[in-house]
């Protein structure tokens, strides 16, 4: 007990020396969104989510991500048309798979820059992806925006179709996620 009295003390009165400050932040629900988009050879299809759920733990001392989270309900994807949502959901089998989640494993953050490796299960199957992005201090939020690719048949999805002519495999990823700092 002595000595662990001893090395608490010489803990508090080294120079330089202080704990981290880690911090747990949900992302700001009121801006905060995924979107996806897909091709086919007759459009493009834009889908938004507004209420995904964007978790980080966030040093502040030296305002860095240390882990992060996301995760959304795949019914909440908007196109602005609800037939071709209905359509996307039989594809991804909502009913089944109802969420699409992420987790981190690695984060790198440049001066703005943001390179973030983890896992995203989709459509019950787990694969490793990378997002490449921006992180940005404004006032006292930090705002974090990026993307990936997926392939819809390495996730098991059958690709939709019309007119008999099946949509591009890749599906583009984008993330917009706020974070209110502490004061």
């Amino acid at each position: 007990m002595r000595s662990f009295k001893l090395l608490f003390a010489l803990i508090l009165f080294v120079p330089g020396f202080s704990f981290a400050q880690v911090v747990s932040l949900e992302g700001d629900k009121s801006v905060s969104y995924i979107q996806y988009v897909i091709r086919h050879p007759l459009h493009t299809v834009k889908a938004i989510n507004k209420e995904p759920k964007f978790i980080i733990d966030f040093d502040v001392k030296q305002k860095k991500i240390l882990r992060a989270e996301a995760v959304a309900e795949v019914v909440k994807f908007n196109s602005g048309n609800s037939n071709r949502d209905s359509h996307a959901m039989e594809a991804v089998e909502a009913l089944k798979y109802p969420l699409v989640s992420f987790k981190s494993s690695e984060i790198s953050l440049g001066s703005e820059d943001i390179v973030v490796k983890g896992f995203l299960t989709f459509h019950g199957k787990t694969k490793e992806i990378e997002m490449r992005g921006s992180a940005k201090f404004e006032g006292n939020a930090l705002v974090v925006e990026g993307g990936f690719k997926v392939s819809l048949t390495e996730f098991g999805v059958k690709r939709p179709s019309l007119f008999f002519i099946p949509a591009e495999d890749t599906l583009k990823i984008y993330i917009f996620a706020k974070f209110n700092l502490p004061e």
